[in-house]
C-alpha cells in the first residue's frame, strides 16, 4: 500500500500538488484531471519518492508498506515498481529486443526467453524486434514501452507487491492496443496488484477502475468508485464544460459524452 499525507509539491513559487492525502492500496486506480492538475507529478512522486525531481520541494510524507518510500534504495524500488513517464527518449538507438532486455535489470539477470515471447506476442511486436526504436511510429512505441513496463512487473514473482504507475498509457495507442491496454490493466490488479494510471478518456476509466481520482489545480478534488463519479456536475466541476450522463446500449454501465 502506498499512503500519501498532507503532499505538497512546488518547484519555485509554482504549486504543483497541494496537501494530497490518499491511501492507494492494491486495485486499479484512475487518475483524471485537466492539463496542469498534478497528474503527472503525483504519478512521478508516488514512484520515487521526488529523488528524480532534484529542482521540486516535496513536503509531508509518502510511505510505501509503512517505510518512506525515498528510503528504499532503487534497485529494490524497481524490482517490484514499474513506472512508465507520458514522455519518453526519442533518440534511442537501440533494437526493440534490447529495450525490452532492459526491463530484467532490476532483477539481476537476463530475460527469460518464455518471458519475452510473451511480452511480445501480447503487444503484437514480433515484426519490430530488429528495429530501432526511434525509427517506430509513436503507437509502436508505445507499445514497446508497454511491454517493457510489463515484464518489469511480471518478473516480480509476487502479484500482490507488483506497483504499476503508467501517466496516460493510451497515448498513440490504435484501439485495439486500447483494449488490450485495458485487459492488462484489469488482469493485473485483479491478481492483487497496485495499478495507477492517468488518462484524459473518462470512459475508458470509468469502465477499467475500481476508484477514480480527480485532480484540479493540484487539489484532490473529489475520489470515489466509477458509479460515483460518473457524476456530470462533479465532471463539469473538474473539467469546466457540460457533459451527458448516458446508458451504454450494451450493458447499461454510464458512459460520459462532454457538450
Amino acid at each position: 500500500m502506498i499512503e500519501l499525507a498532507a503532499l505538497t509539491c512546488r518547484i519555485g513559487t509554482r504549486t504543483l500538488l497541494q496537501d494530497i492525502s490518499l491511501r492507494l492500496a492494491p486495485s486499479c486506480i484512475a487518475v483524471i484531471g485537466p492539463n496542469g492538475a498534478g497528474k503527472s507529478t503525483l504519478l512521478r512522486l508516488c514512484a520515487d519518492g521526488g529523488r528524480h525531481l532534484p529542482r521540486h520541494s516535496v513536503s509531508g510524507t509518502l510511505m510505501l508498506d509503512q517505510q518512506p518510500l525515498h528510503d528504499i534504495a532503487a534497485d529494490a524500488l524497481a524490482s517490484r515498481r514499474a513506472f512508465l513517464p507520458q514522455q519518453h527518449a526519442e533518440a534511442l538507438h537501440l533494437a526493440v529486443a534490447d529495450i525490452l532486455e532492459l526491463a530484467a535489470w532490476p532483477h539481476g539477470g537476463s530475460l527469460p526467453r518464455e518471458s519475452g515471447e510473451l511480452a511480445t506476442r501480447l503487444w503484437e511486436l514480433e515484426r519490430l524486434l530488429p528495429r530501432r526504436y526511434d525509427e517506430l511510429s509513436g503507437g509502436e512505441r508505445q507499445r514497446v514501452q508497454l511491454a517493457r513496463t510489463w515484464l518489469q512487473m511480471r518478473l516480480h514473482s509476487v502479484p500482490a507487491e507488483r506497483i504499476w504507475l503508467l501517466d496516460e498509457p493510451q497515448n498513440a495507442l490504435d484501439l485495439p492496443h486500447q483494449q488490450r491496454l485495458r485487459e492488462c490493466l484489469r488482469a493485473e490488479a485483479d491478481a492483487g496488484a497496485l495499478v495507477m494510471f492517468s488518462t484524459h478518456d473518462i470512459n475508458f476509466a470509468l469502465r477499467t477502475a475500481d476508484t477514480i481520482v480527480a485532480l484540479k489545480e493540484g487539489r484532490l478534488h473529489a475520489s470515489g468508485s466509477p458509479a460515483q463519479m460518473a457524476d456530470p456536475d462533479l465532471l463539469q466541476d473538474v473539467f469546466g464544460v457540460a457533459f451527458d450522463r448516458l446508458a451504454h446500449p450494451v450493458d447499461g454501465r454510464p458512459w460520459l459524452l462532454p457538450h
